[in-house]
């Protein structure tokens, strides 16, 4: 056998095993674990989570790796509202249903400057994700989304490559294991903003949305071609509307909920990471 096949026969090796143990795990509680194992054959991750998203309905959470304490912030609190605020959520709304992105890649430019940084990430210790996307049925699209801690080195762009190289066979297995959840589902209401949103034009609305998913004044103006001046116009009557003074306020007004409903708990502050730039595809 010539010597450079060698790493390519092991690597084809490791990742048969682990589709063999994918494959056996199937309609079982053990298909989360089963999954992260057989990717960290060949690209480490710390954990995985997977929703399913239906509109701006609350998504499910289908599985994940999380200790309890971590869950109950990471997956819980998130799909009470905060998800209307994700990066991944927005390329499902935009109708991406496969395909795999770093959570940083598609951020917007002031992600990190963000209230739903500062509170989501803040309180979780996520370091960076990669999210494989996957077509359920029904209208429901699921994320099966792969992680690291703060503390673990960042993910490199060979670690992007691997993961978008395993990503169809993720994505299927994904789909076959939750094949009938559609059927199953329970229905859920859309979340309910804060009543002093039915005062906001559409446009301020859209506007709300954006501030607080990490766009720029100039980001903003840009997407929604007006001008720098106009969206300050707009974020200033949107204070006033709301009676609201800072970016906190206006995510607690957006989630319907107070202050104190995302206040820093027992996790630790998560470390500011880099801005990486929207790469194209």
């Amino acid at each position: 056998m010539p010597a450079h096949t060698a790493p390519k026969l092991r690597l084809i090796e490791q990742w048969s095993r682990g589709i063999a143990e994918i494959a056996a795990a199937q309609r079982g509680p053990g298909f989360a674990p089963a999954l992260l194992a057989s990717v960290k054959r060949l690209v480490d991750f710390d954990f995985v989570m997977v929703f399913a998203y239906a509109g701006t309905a609350r998504p499910l959470t289908l599985a994940d790796t999380l200790e309890p304490a971590r869950h109950t912030i990471i997956a819980e609190d998130y799909a009470d509202g905060p998800f209307l605020l994700d990066p991944f959520f927005r390329l499902v709304e935009e109708g991406m249903r496969s395909g795999c992105h770093r959570l940083h890649d598609v951020a917007p430019d002031h992600f990190r400057r963000s209230e739903y940084f500062r509170i989501h990430y803040g309180r979780t210790g996520i370091g960076e994700e990669i999210g494989v996307f996957f077509d359920v049925g029904g209208g429901l699209t699921g994320v099966t989304s792969f992680g690291r801690w703060d503390s673990s080195p960042p993910i490199t762009r060979a670690d992007l490559n691997i993961l978008r190289a395993l990503e169809p066979a993720i994505g299927a297995n994904c789909a076959a294991h939750w094949f009938n959840l559609h059927a199953r589902r329970e229905v859920l209401e859309p979340r309910t903003a804060h009543p002093a949103f039915e005062s906001l034009t559409l446009r301020e609305r859209e506007i709300v949305t954006m501030v607080l998913r990490g766009h720029s004044t100039e980001s903003i103006a840009m997407q929604l071609s007006i001008s720098p001046g106009t969206v300050k116009i707009h974020r200033k009557n949107i204070y006033r509307k709301l009676k609201v003074s800072t970016q906190a306020e206006l995510f607690a007004a957006f989630l319907g909920l107070s202050t104190q409903a995302y206040s820093p708990g027992d996790m630790v502050e998560a470390t500011q990471i880099p801005q990486h730039r929207i790469k194209s595809r």
